[in-house]
């Protein structure tokens, strides 16, 4: 699976002892490695000051089970190979804002 930007799949929990969490894809096909890994943000249902809502709203297609919330700080590397399946694919202007509040963790502006 090669999962698009804006795409928000199962991966590998890499913070706690569950099977998966839900990841937000934000590279594309500029990534140096895009046809064997992308760059995600977390996403959990804790509900954050500064994370990013992921209601039914921001969705263009499939969705979470409960309201969630995009982590922008928290930025992952993750393989193809290691992705379950896509749960839903958010809206363009939804993925423009995690990725814009990401590059601001990373001092761009």
């Amino acid at each position: 699976m090669n999962p698009a930007r804006g795409a928000v799949v199962k991966g590998p929990d890499l913070f706690a002892d569950h099977s998966y969490r839900p990841y937000a894809c934000l590279s594309d096909e500029s990534h140096p490695f895009s046809d064997e890994e992308a760059l995600y943000v977390a996403v959990t249902a804790t509900e954050r000051l500064v994370a990013i809502r992921l209601g039914g709203d921001e969705f263009e297609r499939g969705g979470l089970p409960r309201e969630s919330y995009a982590n922008p700080w928290t930025v992952v590397s993750i393989r193809h190979a290691d992705i379950a399946e896509t749960e839903g694919v958010l809206t363009e202007e939804t993925t423009e804002r995690i990725a814009d509040a990401a590059a601001g963790y990373l001092g761009v502006e």
